[in-house]
């Protein structure tokens, strides 16, 4: 958490003293104008990822996330990609927000319960298409305020949402090879 809020904090003042430096050769806008503009830049980009996300979570049906849905599957080629990024050293140190959604995605607590890994492969493949929404949305707000200002909270914001978004993916693999040994596992215990 607080590697965002530092990351979120430092892009937006990095943002916004670059641009009052670009400004002091141009004179096209004032001082308290940059400092404004950066700071509701930063505040409606964290409003429009919690509104999309929320959008998604609540009204985008679980069937389209739930672990028969293929489509949310990691290829070979992008888990070796994964692989190459060293996830497993960094991906337990980004920022999970299961708390919206009543569910902590932190660790597999119960991991010989099928329904309780079909839930956390539905919060996962939500949370994909959460945070890919949050990184094609989070560029509409270019069209609003001077691009020097937008487009690197924009950049910044894509960066703090693809980060979650490949652990998500990359767990959500995991977690769909040990469904897949628990299924078979009750399939062969019913007979």
């Amino acid at each position: 958490m607080i590697f965002y809020i530092l990351s979120i904090a430092g892009g937006d003042l990095l943002i916004i003293l670059f641009n009052i430096l670009q400004n002091n050769k141009t004179h096209q806008y004032s001082t308290a104008y940059i400092v404004m503009a950066g700071v509701i830049t930063a505040v409606l980009i964290i409003a429009i990822d919690g509104i999309a996300s929320a959008i998604c979570r609540r009204c985008l049906p679980e069937k389209w996330f739930d672990y028969k849905t293929k489509i949310h599957t990691a290829s070979k080629k992008e888990c070796k990609f994964y692989d190459f990024l060293k996830i497993k050293l960094w991906k337990d140190h980004i920022l999970e927000l299961g708390m919206f959604t009543n569910f902590s995605k932190r660790q597999v607590s119960n991991p010989n319960d099928i329904n309780y890994i079909r839930r956390f492969i539905l919060e996962c493949n939500y949370g994909t298409v959460c945070h890919l929404s949050n990184i094609v949305l989070g560029f509409v707000i270019c069209f609003f305020f001077p691009l020097s200002i937008t487009l690197p909270a924009a950049i910044i914001n894509a960066f703090l949402s693809l980060l979650p978004m490949m652990t998500l993916r990359y767990n959500s693999n995991r977690l769909g090879r040990m469904h897949a040994i628990l299924e078979k596992k009750e399939s062969r215990s019913e007979k």
